[in-house]
């Protein structure tokens, strides 16, 4: 263990000295933000009060439940949700902070990080062409202590990049273009994301991935994509991988 904790302060000393431009320093900032997070994020991995006492503090408080998400939820969670939330004009506020653990979970499972709700979350730092660093991802299967995400890119792609500038050069046209957007099986064109700022955004399928609960932002907004996106990526990802991520 020694060893290897002098070796890794070795090598980050090199690295910290092999940065001299302006977008090395940006990298070497960015890069040891991320191991500070990280080394905070493996020593708290076991600790599941942590979780709790976070979405306690941060995200209960900041997400109110709809009318419409509270009739559509089973009805261990509407007692859940009638014990520890004020009910006014539509809408159901967090008012417990003693909420017990066990119903923070069943809110955490049926409610906040449901498949098809949209949340930050902390993807890492990129290496290359990964991607990497706070994004919104959108939950495909929550697994109690991880989730399947789908992270989410205003950045437009590649991809998509040239198809417009074909059209913009009269070598296709609209019609074509709408078309290989639309046969793309990688790419989800996302006009919306309920609850966030209004822009164009785009999630690419083979980013999909498994992830610990202890990567959300909290206290990060939490929206959710209508039901076409998700049937959209449902079929892509059983063109694409022969299989498809049930509810």
């Amino acid at each position: 263990m020694k060893q290897s904790y002098l070796q890794c302060l070795k090598e980050l000393k090199i690295f910290r000295k092999s940065c001299v431009s302006c977008a090395d320093e940006k990298k070497k900032k960015l890069y040891f933000t991320w191991i500070r997070e990280k080394t905070e994020k493996i020593s708290k991995e076991n600790d599941l009060n942590n979780i709790y006492e976070n979405i306690v503090k941060y995200t209960l408080p900041n997400y109110v439940i709809t009318q419409y998400t509270y009739n559509n939820a089973k009805e261990s969670v509407k007692n859940i949700i009638k014990a520890n939330y004020i009910f006014n004009n539509g809408k159901f506020t967090f008012n417990n902070p003693q909420i017990s653990y066990d119903d923070v979970k069943m809110l955490m499972r049926f409610i906040l990080f449901k498949r098809g709700n949209v949340i930050w979350l902390d993807l890492g730092f990129n290496i290359g062409n990964e991607f990497g660093g706070m994004h919104p991802v959108v939950i495909l299967k929550n697994l109690d202590s991880d989730v399947f995400v789908l992270p989410i890119s205003s950045k437009k792609p590649s991809e998509f990049v040239k198809i417009e500038k074909d059209l913009e050069n009269g070598i296709i046209s609209l019609d074509e273009s709408n078309m290989r957007k639309k046969l793309n099986m990688e790419i989800i064109e996302l006009t919306s994301v309920n609850g966030y700022k209004p822009m164009l955004r785009w999630a690419r399928i083979t980013r999909m991935k498994k992830c610990s609960l202890l990567r959300f932002n909290f206290m990060g907004t939490i929206g959710t994509l209508d039901g076409k996106y998700m049937d959209e990526i449902s079929y892509k990802i059983t063109q694409e991988f022969g299989s498809k991520i049930n509810k």
